[in-house]
């Protein structure tokens, strides 16, 4: 099948996960980053994308559900003259649910599905018509969901001292109480921050996005973080 027509329905997605998700679809030119001060995304509104393939669309369903595996989607592909639609459906818990799809975005199954689906038990009918996933979505509200105040994190892995920048009282610097050393290699990769993100847990702190070197020596590194209260975690 050629690319075709292509919309992506967001139902559910925990705050921390707003920020990776709205990346994806800004660098795809499928929203406009500069609409809101901080990432928001629209629950229960479809988001028009490019023409896709059908490979592309299994790639890009791998790349939100390991981007954000808490996150429930409906991925559709518009029907030809010549092929029928495609729906890919995930909710955490209930897994990926697929089915061809008819000019309303409906499943469409042959006859032969149909006659091995009525063999089966209920409870295995329901599933091969994707009605929990159906249900499940129905349950999710709509509305916006916005990308929790992100802090700066400074981490120097040599002292293992953690930095969180303007997050105390008055919004003074907080600083992280356990120290978290770790190596850095020589080609400036680091050995490991689990660690460092364990301390930042246990202070309250939930990572965005990676840590990432600050300076040429790689002595000093950052990364957002996002209160556990705020982030939805």
């Amino acid at each position: 099948m050629s690319d075709v027509i292509a919309d992506l329905t967001i139902h559910h997605c925990p705050p921390h996960r707003v920020r990776a998700i709205a990346t994806v679809l800004e660098d795809r030119g499928w929203i406009d980053g500069s609409e809101s001060e901080r990432p928001t995304l629209h629950l229960g509104q479809p988001y028009d994308l490019d023409p896709l393939s059908s490979i592309e669309v299994t790639a890009l369903t791998v790349q939100l559900i390991e981007l954000a595996p808490e996150m429930a989607f409906t991925l559709r592909q518009s029907p030809t003259d010549e092929w029928p639609g495609s729906l890919y459906r995930y909710v955490p818990g209930l897994g990926e649910f697929q089915a061809e799809t008819n000019h309303d975005g409906k499943p469409i199954f042959t006859v032969d599905t149909i006659l091995q689906i009525d063999a089966v038990s209920p409870d295995d009918r329901s599933a091969a018509l994707g009605i929990p996933w159906s249900a499940a979505i129905e349950r999710m509200p709509s509305g916006t969901v916005l990308e929790p105040e992100p802090h700066a994190a400074r981490w120097t892995p040599a002292t293992g001292e953690i930095i969180v920048l303007a997050a105390g009282t008055s919004r003074a610097d907080l600083r992280v109480p356990a120290r978290c050393p770790a190596l850095v290699e020589d080609d400036g990769a680091l050995s490991d921050s689990l660690a460092a993100d364990a301390a930042l847990a246990a202070c309250g702190f939930h990572r965005a996005n990676p840590w990432e070197a600050l300076n040429a020596t790689c002595r000093l590194w950052g990364t957002d973080v996002y209160r556990t209260g705020d982030a939805g975690t």
